[in-house]
């Protein structure tokens, strides 16, 4: 948890100036601003911690992917908004139904 804290908090103290640096510097610089940063905040964190979130951070480990479209997003998406859609298809339920008893009467007053 603490190092998905630590990459959060890099993510949101990196400058465009720090990009011009070189990845050593970089990584020094975000190293220690964010060991200041937690310092500042009370909270003790070692430099493993800390340079493990900046390699996290470097991969990409904690950004958020959607999920591909396809059919288990679908019947997932399906299945959220059933709440919405039950009235829709109890219409159409009742509605094949009507349409399946008046088939039923009009064959069985026609010759």
């Amino acid at each position: 948890m603490l190092a998905m804290d630590v990459v959060d908090t890099l993510r949101h103290q990196v400058d465009l100036a720090e990009h011009a640096l070189s990845e050593r510097e970089r990584d020094a610089a975000l190293v220690a601003r964010i060991r200041s940063i937690y310092a500042g905040q009370g909270i003790e964190v070692s430099d493993a911690v800390i340079v493990e979130g900046v390699e996290a951070l470097k991969r990409d480990r904690f950004v958020y992917r959607p999920p591909r479209p396809g059919p288990g997003r679908l019947l997932a998406r399906m299945y959220v908004a059933r709440d919405r859609a039950w009235p829709w298809l109890l219409a159409a339920g009742v509605l094949v139904a009507v349409a399946w008893l008046l088939a039923r009467l009009l064959a069985g007053l026609l010759p």
